[in-house]
């Protein structure tokens, strides 16, 4: 069964490597179909999700306090690896930082949980997954950033003026509080409405595998060693070793959100990793990075999955 849910989903992203390698699909046609999944389907997806679920059920808290922490957690040990065994400069811890906690929950995590728990469950731990890379991940990982590449200068208001602004631009984040508050209100939505919604949001999962494989047939990186290893290391396994640690230590938590949490976070890097890295100077870092994650998701996420279910 597990082969039978995993097969489909590398095969699009191998399908959608070989378009663009073949340019049946134009490399530069990657970024429009990306942004159909993120501005579109992935928020049409969120919103219907929470929007159909009791207030009381929409937003898990022990689910939230447990990711985050796990997630924190991961973002401190590997600092203190960064810095104090691998000797790294802070432009790269800066970097580590902000890669071993910032999953590719839409393009990965949200098709492989779909697959295992379908899309009403899996767009929960979306919902989950962006609050935390939202609120803590991105503004703690883009002010490390800053700080590194200011030669140790204090990020000014204009960096957290930027983060807010960026925040409440993001659709994803628009639909979750528009789903939240249709939830709390228990508005029922037009028929025309929600069939329209519903058509997006069947794309979001098929479209961003094709999206993940294009992305990395037109990536191109270089090495630096040292940084890329704690990387992958961090983002595929003690990201989500940590998550699962924090989580066995709540028993409010359900099978499901349980295996489902770990999932996301065992997922490589977001794709948009090596343009955040710009504002350290880590481009090459990040997307050398993100390549070997994602390929290395394919040996370690079987192996999770087995462990887990």
């Amino acid at each position: 069964m597990l082969i039978n849910t995993l097969l489909p989903l590398f095969g699009l992203i191998a399908l959608g490597f070989a378009c663009v390698r073949l340019r049946v699909i134009p490399a530069e046609g990657v970024a429009p179909m990306g942004a159909v999944v993120v501005r579109l389907a992935l928020p049409a997806l969120i919103f219907l999700t929470l929007a159909a679920t009791p207030p009381a059920e929409a937003i898990e808290p022990w689910l939230l306090v447990a990711y985050g922490g796990g997630t924190l957690a991961t973002i401190l040990l590997c600092l203190a690896v960064a810095r104090l065994v691998l000797r790294l400069d802070w432009p790269e811890c800066a970097v580590v930082m902000l890669g071993v906690a910032l999953s590719n929950s839409g393009f990965l995590g949200f098709p492989v949980t779909e697959a295992l728990f379908g899309a009403e469950m899996a767009g929960r731990l979306l919902a989950h997954c962006l609050l935390v890379e939202n609120l803590l991940v991105i503004p703690l990982g883009l002010a490390a950033l800053t700080l590194a590449d200011g030669a140790g200068g204090r990020p000014g208001a204009s960096l957290w003026s930027g983060i807010a602004a960026g925040l409440w631009r993001n659709p994803l984040v628009l639909a979750l509080a528009a789903g939240l508050a249709v939830s709390g209100l228990g508005v029922a939505l037009p028929t025309p409405i929600e069939t329209l919604l519903q058509m997006l949001a069947r794309i979001s999962a098929p479209l961003a595998l094709l999206v993940i494989g294009g992305i990395l047939a037109s990536l191109q990186a270089q090495r630096a060693a040292r940084a890329v290893g704690l990387l992958v290391v961090g983002k595929l396994l003690i990201h989500p070793a940590a998550v699962w640690s924090a989580l066995s230590l709540s028993p409010l938590v359900l099978d499901d959100l349980f295996a489902g949490a770990v999932i996301y976070a065992a997922m490589p890097m977001v794709t948009i990793f090596p343009i955040l890295a710009a504002r350290g100077g880590q481009t090459q870092t990040a997307a050398m990075a993100l390549v070997l994650a994602t390929l290395g998701c394919f040996v370690t996420l079987p192996l999770l999955l087995v462990a887990l279910l």
